[in-house]
């Protein structure tokens, strides 16, 4: 079909044809105001000449000086527009005409009006004749005014100027822009009509910031769908020759195809399963609710993704990441389904593994600790087993004395061994429940957790003359309570560690808390003058440690960064910071500790 018809030449009349008419409404626009304000002005002027003649007038009607008549002709004569003016006194008797032509003409015959009229292209106005503030008589004005013709005859050579410039003006334009608007179009078809050719579809690289631009990123995007269509049928063509087995069933589930790593996972032949239903892989070891959970998702989201346990042909069990999609048609019913898996037997046995190495490196953490809280703990114990001792030794002396023993004093110091014991009982609690294996997430404060790591650990601290300063910022947050208490003492232990080796005299240790939203930061720093730049980087390294083989195994900050990162969605890094305390300049190592609230 061949298009004779060309939208450059129509686009080309059109804009030709807007600007002519907009010309004409322009110009006609133009003359009309003049007219109007013509009208306006020759109003204007009309109480002007009768302000101008004002004391011409009173001096003719009032005082009958025949002179005044003379200048108020000469002064009229300035006035050309002026075509007759007739003077009455206040008996409406005129008492002085003037006519441009000098020709006398009936006065009787005019009669007062309110509102100026327009005759003929003659004006006439009636005015009150007044001098100050006395009312004199009244003046009859006629005015010659332009007619619409005239203003048009006098101006037609310029009109046609005008005319003829805009033609050629918007014959120019039109001609650039007609060309403008439609080369994008036709240089956009040729193109399309050679994509047919084209083994790969290249975008069009065009830099348009309007509608063009908009209608070929349109057409890029189109392009790119194409392309990526062909992309996907060949992906498709190989998608059997995948290392991830393929299932396609209709919508009954019945099995129309399966690749060959379907069969090298499952043992299944195709001719093993087609027209079967998939639950001949079933294991039976996933319930009723998990199937009815993976139709509703696949009904509602039209994909499902997820772990399953399925038996090969052999009986064995295999763990399966497997996902589902629905293919639906234009009214959204199901034409098939498409399952894509890949065994991950493996894969769970070597993280299952992994998890039971973890739990040992903690455990060995633990262990690791256990040796300073048992110091720690027979430190506390010295002084409530001294206050016990000593008192149920003097109590047994009294009594095997036959001294008579008061009572209030006797119960007095049976409270004080009760006290005592209590204490006693609370630390064997606290270090028991720090080496529960538990997991489960509890909620707790910040402050709680540091009270209790400071418990565990204090005496060394005390004994080593450590100060401990602390500004928290208490918040109550969910986590793993017994794992971040290990966290603050592993840090609290490298500091103390590093402080002995520093030639401070005054040793120092830092723990604050910051709330911002839904996450706290706990900062813990020391002024023992930090750590090595080379060797910063690598402290969280499993088995790296600074201190002598016989002072540490390197478990104990890579289990920290374990416990923090995997197990309390949280966030451990360490640098060095420099600080000034009461007007000294100090060093240490600073460890934050980001965790969620919940």
């Amino acid at each position: 079909m061949k298009y004779k018809a060309s939208i450059k030449k129509k686009l080309t009349n059109i804009i030709i044809i807007v600007s002519t008419i907009s010309s004409l409404i322009g110009y006609g626009s133009f003359v009309y105001w003049y007219m109007n304000n013509q009208h306006e002005k020759t109003i204007e002027q009309s109480k002007t000449v009768a302000i101008i003649l004002s004391q011409d007038i009173a001096k003719l009607t009032f005082l009958n000086e025949v002179s005044a008549a003379a200048d108020i002709t000469s002064n009229l004569k300035s006035f050309k527009n002026v075509n007759k003016l007739v003077i009455y006194n206040l008996d409406k008797k005129a008492v002085y005409q003037y006519s441009k032509d000098n020709k006398s003409f009936d006065t009787s015959i005019i009669k007062p009006q309110t509102k100026p009229i327009i005759e003929n292209n003659i004006l006439k106005t009636y005015l009150k004749a007044n001098y100050q503030n006395n009312h004199l008589g009244y003046v009859y004005i006629e005015f010659n005014i332009d007619s619409m013709y005239n203003v048009i005859k006098e101006n037609i050579f310029m009109f046609i100027f005008i005319l003829l410039s805009m033609f050629i003006i918007s014959f120019i334009l039109a001609s650039i822009y007609a060309k403008k608007f439609t080369y994008p179009i036709l240089n956009l078809v040729n193109y399309l009509s050679q994509i047919d050719t084209l083994r790969n579809i290249p975008t069009i690289d065009v830099n348009i910031n309007n509608e063009y631009g908009k209608l070929y990123d349109e057409i890029n995007t189109m392009l790119k769908r194409i392309d990526e269509s062909n992309k996907q049928l060949k992906i498709a063509s190989v998608a059997f020759q995948t290392q991830n087995g393929m299932i396609i069933t209709n919508k009954y589930q019945e099995i129309l195809q399966v690749n060959d790593s379907f069969t090298k996972i499952t043992g299944y032949t195709k001719e093993d399963v087609i027209g079967k239903k998939p639950s001949i892989l079933s294991s039976k070891l996933q319930s009723n609710e998990f199937y009815e959970n993976m139709y509703n998702t696949l009904n509602k989201e039209n994909f499902w993704h997820g772990e399953i346990l399925n038996k090969n042909k052999k009986g064995e069990i295999i763990t399966e990441s497997l996902s589902i999609h629905v293919i639906r048609d234009e009214y959204y019913q199901v034409l098939y389904y498409v399952a894509s898996f890949s065994d991950i037997t493996e894969e769970k046995l070597i993280q299952k593994k992994l998890l039971e190495k973890e739990h040992i490196l903690i455990q060995q953490s633990k262990m690791a600790a256990m040796g300073e809280m048992l110091a720690n703990i027979a430190h506390q114990w010295r002084q409530p087993l001294s206050v016990i001792s000593t008192i149920s030794t003097s109590l047994l002396s009294q009594k095997e004395m036959d001294i008579d023993i008061n009572k209030e004093y006797e119960i007095k110091n049976l409270n004080k061994i009760h006290e005592n014991t209590q204490y006693l009982s609370d630390t064997i609690n606290d270090f028991k429940n720090f080496f529960k294996p538990n997991k489960d997430k509890n909620s707790f404060y910040i402050k709680e957790i540091y009270a209790k790591a400071l418990l565990l650990s204090n005496s060394e601290f005390s004994k080593l003359n450590i100060k401990i300063i602390e500004n928290i910022e208490d918040v109550k947050i969910i986590g793993l309570e017994n794992e971040l208490i290990q966290v603050i003492m592993n840090i609290l232990s490298n500091a103390k560690d590093a402080l002995l080796n520093s030639n401070n005299k005054e040793k120092l240790i830092f723990i604050n808390s910051t709330v911002d939203n839904d996450k706290t930061t706990i900062f813990i720093y020391d002024n023992a003058g930090g750590i090595e730049e080379s060797i910063i980087d690598k402290i969280f390294e499993p088995y790296f440690t600074t201190k002598h083989q016989a002072q540490g195994t390197g478990i104990g900050l890579y289990m920290s960064n374990e416990i923090i990162t995997k197990h309390m969605d949280g966030v451990i890094s360490v640098s060095n910071k420099e600080f000034d305390f009461y007007d000294t300049h100090y060093k240490g190592a600073l460890f934050e500790i980001t965790i969620p609230i919940k």
